[in-house]
């Protein structure tokens, strides 16, 4: 008989990214399974954000809003923020995480982890 249950299905990944760059990630929502799993639809919902720590429901340092690069392809979304706002944010050592909130309002993180901000050298042009 089992004694816990864990209900936690989001998996840990930390990110490094330059203060100043244009930061692009790229989510594949698909394992090696035919076809996908994990695919959204249309009106499925995403956010990113970044905050100084995890305790911290005050303020976030970043609210990325996804993009679909392709509708027709349901299985990836790409979370962009302009060199310009990233050069607003310190260097440091964040928290972030990404949800997904489906149209019937069920809400599952999909990715967290650390968001590790390097300081830049050059200033941009």
């Amino acid at each position: 008989m089992a004694t816990t249950i864990n209900l936690d299905t989001s998996q840990r990944v930390d990110i490094t990214c330059k203060r100043g760059d244009t930061f692009s990630l790229r989510l594949t929502l698909a394992t090696s399974d035919t076809p996908p799993v994990g695919d959204f639809v249309q009106t499925d919902l995403f956010l990113m954000q970044v905050r100084d720590a995890d305790t911290n429901d005050d303020s976030h340092i970043l609210q990325i809003e996804p993009t679909t690069p392709d509708p027709s392809v349901s299985t990836a979304i790409d979370f962009t923020e302009s060199a310009t706002n990233m050069k607003a944010v310190n260097s440091g050592l964040y928290v972030y995480d990404i949800e997904q909130k489906t149209a019937s309002g069920v809400v599952t993180t999909l990715i967290y982890g650390t968001f590790k901000v390097n300081e830049d050298v050059s200033i941009t042009l």
